[in-house]
């Protein structure tokens, strides 16, 4: 239960690897002591080294990334929003390739992308002719589960505390805002977006959304609004994000809005055949290879939400989610383990792959792994992996069955 209950499992959390370094020191000695007691001493010295020179690049890079955080919080115009950007990935990514921790970038990537909505609401607020509500801009998917990445698709919605006079100052706002995304060269999905007026509201037209889908149980409607499901306000003034979240979980959590959820999580493939293959794209430029997102990443994040959802759990992230899903009991250990270290290995597998990425691309033209050229060690954890995604799976349909 390592990964479970351990405060902090990568390098973001210096505490993690203080305790990673202690249990890799006791191994090292006795491994010497078995093969070659006499060099003890000069082993332990060469590790010592060799983790004083990980804790150094470590800090350096810390430095480098808050260093830019600072500067974004008061970049004055969109050049320097895009040359902090660039540098943003540069270093966010360099990190990643040195000490490979998918939760160290995804949450120092998630910082920066909440100072950069917070600086281009300053910015975009300061044109305007009016003083604003109470409002808060919200980014759903994986953004919304704290792990954007430069080329995830980002989904927006805007929502105001205050009643329909303002809508025409939100319109305004709202296309400040994709437009200060857009030109930095974010990745949008356009018809989630706060230039669309179903994705911005106020808080009495988004209840009437919400009541409108679950009454009529419009499948369309549903579906939409399950994107906040996965959630997270990028800023908020005036309370405006607590109301909207409180919201959103009364009405996520009822039967007709999980029923939908749970049927298409069941849907989704978990990448094994019948006879304990795995599924391979048969045709198009992916062929032969294996689709990450689809088999993996998604059916993983969609059953942890639909649970959660079920059990009441409003946290953010697929590890709090399942490390909170454990503390309250609604969780096998085992299985908590099991998927964790699902999502570790799948996050890392896209980082990876997005290392070597074109700029611009989709993360859908990135998300195909080559199971020929993956080490047997990584091959065994892919099948392990989504092993445990169908078990989740199987896990929800369980949760839902007593759901009422």
């Amino acid at each position: 239960m390592a990964l479970l209950l351990a405060k902090g499992d990568d390098f973001n959390t210096w505490r993690g690897v203080e305790e990673f370094s202690a249990t890799y020191r006791d191994a090292a000695v006795l491994l010497a002591s078995q093969r070659n007691p006499a060099a003890i001493a000069s082993t332990l010295a060469e590790l010592e080294e060799l983790l004083e020179a990980a804790e150094a690049s470590n800090r350096r890079a810390g430095v480098e990334l808050e260093q830019i955080l600072l500067d974004l919080a008061s970049a004055a115009d969109l050049p320097a929003l895009r040359l902090l950007q660039a540098r943003w990935n540069e270093a966010s990514y360099c990190h990643f390739r040195r000490f490979s921790s998918p939760s160290a970038f995804f949450n120092l990537s998630f910082r920066f992308f909440s100072v950069f909505a917070t600086r281009c609401f300053q910015l975009a607020a300061d044109q305007l002719a009016e003083p604003l509500p109470p409002v808060a801009l919200f980014v759903f998917g994986p953004a919304g589960r704290h792990e954007p990445t430069r080329y995830c698709r980002v989904q927006l919605g805007l929502v105001w505390d205050g009643d329909q006079r303002y809508e025409t100052l939100m319109d305004s706002l709202g296309q400040e805002l994709t437009a200060w995304f857009r030109v930095c060269g974010f990745i949008l999905e356009e018809n989630v977006t706060p230039l669309q007026s179903e994705w911005r509201g106020n808080l009495d037209t988004w209840r009437r959304r919400f009541e409108q889908a679950a009454q009529r149980e419009e499948r369309s409607m549903l579906i939409e609004l399950l994107r906040l499901a996965d959630r997270a306000p990028l800023f908020s003034t005036g309370g405006a994000a607590e109301t909207f979240g409180s919201l959103c979980s009364g009405y996520l959590a009822r039967r007709s809005f999980v029923g939908n959820l749970v049927e298409r999580c069941t849907a989704l493939s978990n990448g094994i055949t019948m006879m304990g293959h795995l599924k391979l794209e048969k045709s198009g430029p992916h062929r032969n290879s294996f689709a990450l997102l689809d088999h993996g990443l998604l059916p993983l994040a969609a059953a942890v939400t639909a649970i959660c959802l079920m059990r009441g759990i409003s946290v953010e992230g697929t590890p709090e989610r399942l490390r909170q899903l454990v503390r309250i009991g609604k969780l096998d250990v085992v299985l908590a383990e099991r998927a964790l270290h699902a999502w570790h290995f799948f996050s890392r597998q896209r980082l990876t792959l997005e290392l070597e990425a074109e700029t611009g691309l989709d993360c859908r033209d990135i998300m195909f792994l080559d199971p020929a050229l993956l080490p047997p060690a990584e091959l065994e954890q892919l099948h392990s992996a989504l092993a445990t995604v169908g078990d989740l799976q199987r896990y929800m349909q369980v949760c839902y069955g007593s759901y009422t």
